[in-house]
């Protein structure tokens, strides 16, 4: 099998597990989606920070930090409308138009990946 082809397909798949989490959440307006990877016990959770609780789904296997970026701004802008970007450092970024604002705050060291959402 070929590494590369089978790499993408690895990564499309994790992306649509956030994609599937985040459709299933987003009516909800997180105010925070957090990736949380445990390399040791290769899983990852993600946390959703909604008004009234914190909701966490674990899934097994590392998702990568592209998968889950790109599977959050793609729900998002299927419900929000295109993003435009605005780049901050070398890391941050956020993603926004005039009806909701997606802050990404990548910490690869720690295996966390914070998106800080504000709506308008």
């Amino acid at each position: 099998m070929n590494p590369v082809a089978n790499s993408l397909e690895v990564r499309w798949e994790m992306k649509e597990k956030v994609v599937r989490v985040v459709r299933e959440y987003i009516q909800m307006k997180p105010s925070r989606i957090t990736l949380l990877l445990y390399w040791e016990i290769k899983k990852s959770d993600i946390e959703l920070q909604l008004r009234d609780r914190m909701v966490t789904i674990t899934l097994p296997g590392i998702i990568s930090f592209t998968s889950f970026a790109h599977g959050v701004i793609e729900v998002y802008e299927e419900v929000y409308g295109k993003l435009n970007i605005i780049p901050l450092s070398f890391r941050e970024e956020i993603y926004r138009n005039d009806r909701v604002s997606l802050h990404l705050y990548p910490t690869g060291g720690a295996g966390r990946f914070d998106i800080f959402i504000s709506y308008y």
